[in-house]
């Protein structure tokens, strides 16, 4: 029997987020100083199992609220358009 508490590990977060795992990961990379999220910190794992993190179930809308929050890619981007004249 398992007797583990539920847990949201890297997955579950990125299916909340609606990414790949790899970018939970880099998202706690980049909310390090001096990194992109740095004003805006992606929620801190509540511990690791082995090297992975996982967040107490109790975070699903504190997690959310991040994604919400944060800076995001913009709409257009890119070189702008030539104009013919």
């Amino acid at each position: 029997m398992d007797t583990r508490a539920p847990v949201l590990d890297r997955t579950a977060v990125a299916k909340i987020l609606g990414v790949q795992p790899r970018s939970v990961s880099q998202y706690l990379v980049d909310s390090k100083k001096g990194r992109r999220y740095a004003d805006h910190p992606f929620p801190a794992p509540d511990g690791h199992i082995g090297r992975s993190p996982y967040w107490n179930l109790d975070r699903k809308d504190e997690i959310s609220a991040w994604d919400e929050g944060r800076v995001g890619q913009g709409s257009g981007g890119g070189r702008p358009r030539t104009t013919a004249e």
